[in-house]
């Protein structure tokens, strides 16, 4: 008989947790990414090119590639 009383209680444990919000994982961020013009397309890098190249830096998704801010484009 309680052999019983656990199955039913594992039931009912079963069937309330369904309706518990389930608990989501953070989400991870983004990847770095720096993208630059070319000539016919835009190449995008895990990290960003050399200085002299910063005039060609269209956009950016995470840290700034350089320290100096205001000079140059600006994130999108």
């Amino acid at each position: 008989m309680l052999a019983g009383c656990a199955e039913v209680q594992n039931a009912v444990n079963d069937v309330s947790n369904a309706f518990q919000p389930k608990q989501e994982e953070p989400a991870l961020p983004p990847p770095t990414s720096y993208c630059y013009r070319t000539l016919g397309k835009v190449n995008c890098y895990s990290q960003p090119l050399p200085g002299d190249q910063s005039n060609r830096l269209i956009g950016y998704q995470g840290p700034p590639p350089r320290s100096t801010s205001g000079t140059g484009p600006l994130s999108p």
